[in-house]
């Protein structure tokens, strides 16, 4: 008996209760999230507000200016540090912000959000690219070490994981992974090493591939070279991408803002005001265009400067360089360069296709 002679339930029934209770509570939210689009819990994300019973979303105009100058920030390329100090949120507010499709119109669950997209769902998605370009591990996983390589098996398309200072493939090992174990030699007896079971390689295996892939940059001929050279004077002007989407997203709210207040003279004057802003970014002006002689220079210490580097320089220079890296086992690496990689005209000095195994 309890206080009171209030009767206390056994406990399997008590038990039993709290797990109706919960599925209860689960399929509120889930009528919730279908009817009214909201999601659960009752903070609403940064830049939306809840109003009204039953609650609704709304979107909170002074918070949202700030979400999508993040989005553009990140973009463009800008670390979740760069985009809190230039936003003035925290670190790690900043990652929920950026990961949340909730600002492109969708919910966790990928049920259409109560709400119009904060963000163009365009520039969601190329956040989250870029996000995971920069990404060395696998979510769930703790690592107490930098891997800077963003490895993805050429196989099945899934990235390798750092753990133990090596890259691991997730299991289970596919096939083409497998395949692509090389034929090493043990040092006192004949024949190939049988310990290598294909399923991962020493971190410093790999790193040390890309040290040589980059030092084919650094012994090319002076044929070569010129070549790079010309490719990156005769790269095409580029146009401000991320200022052309906040235009093209400016007009949208302006032409909303006109049918609620007719008023044609504002419209007209903030119309004319985005033409110019438009017009100036599709011309931009050539700035920080390097001499023939630093990208030269630059393109020889690549070499050193991956070597001297630590992990988190390497990390750097690695996403500078590839967008995306295949590998095939310890056997054959394929990789696609950034855009600004390409510029510089690396695409002239090193292989489409590195062949990682030959001096195992």
């Amino acid at each position: 008996m309890g206080k009171r002679g209030r009767r206390e339930l056994p406990r399997p029934a008590y038990e039993a209760l709290c797990a109706t209770l919960s599925k209860r509570v689960g399929e509120g939210y889930a009528a919730k999230r279908r009817r009214l689009g909201v999601p659960g819990g009752n903070r609403a994300p940064f830049g939306i507000i809840r109003a009204g019973k039953p609650s609704t979303l709304r979107i909170d105009e002074a918070k949202a200016a700030t979400v999508r100058r993040a989005y553009e920030l990140a973009a463009v390329g800008q670390t979740d540090w760069e985009v809190a100090a230039a936003t003035d949120l925290a670190k790690t507010h900043v990652g929920e912000l950026l990961t949340n499709p909730i600002y492109a119109g969708r919910l966790r669950t990928g049920e259409p959000a109560g709400i119009a997209p904060i963000v163009e769902p365009a520039l969601w998605s190329k956040v989250q690219s870029m996000r995971e370009l920069r990404r060395t591990r696998t979510p769930g996983r703790i690592v107490k070490r930098n891997y800077p390589l963003r490895l993805r098996c050429s196989g099945c398309q899934r990235f390798l994981y750092g753990d133990v200072r090596r890259y691991r493939h997730p299991a289970p090992t596919c096939d083409a992974f497998i395949a692509g174990t090389p034929g090493a030699r043990r040092r006192y007896t004949k024949g190939d090493d049988k310990r290598a079971g294909g399923h991962s390689y020493p971190q410093a295996w790999y790193e040390d591939a890309i040290g040589l892939l980059l030092s084919e940059v650094g012994s090319v001929d002076d044929v070569t070279i010129t070549e790079v050279v010309r490719r990156y004077h005769d790269r095409p002007t580029r146009v401000d991408d991320a200022a052309l989407a906040r235009i093209s997203r400016e007009r949208e709210e302006a032409s909303r803002r006109l049918a609620k207040s007719r008023d044609v003279m504002a419209w007209q004057r903030e119309m004319a005001q985005l033409d110019a802003e438009e017009q100036a970014a599709r011309e931009p002006v050539e700035r920080g265009r390097l001499a023939s002689s630093e990208v030269v220079a630059y393109l020889r210490s690549l070499p050193s400067l991956w070597s001297d580097s630590g992990p988190d320089g390497r990390q750097a220079l690695a996403t500078a360089l590839f967008a995306r890296t295949d590998v095939q086992g310890f056997e054959r690496m394929e990789y696609e360069l950034t855009p600004d990689a390409i510029d510089l005209g690396l695409d002239a000095a090193l292989p489409a296709v590195f062949e990682i195994g030959k001096e195992l």
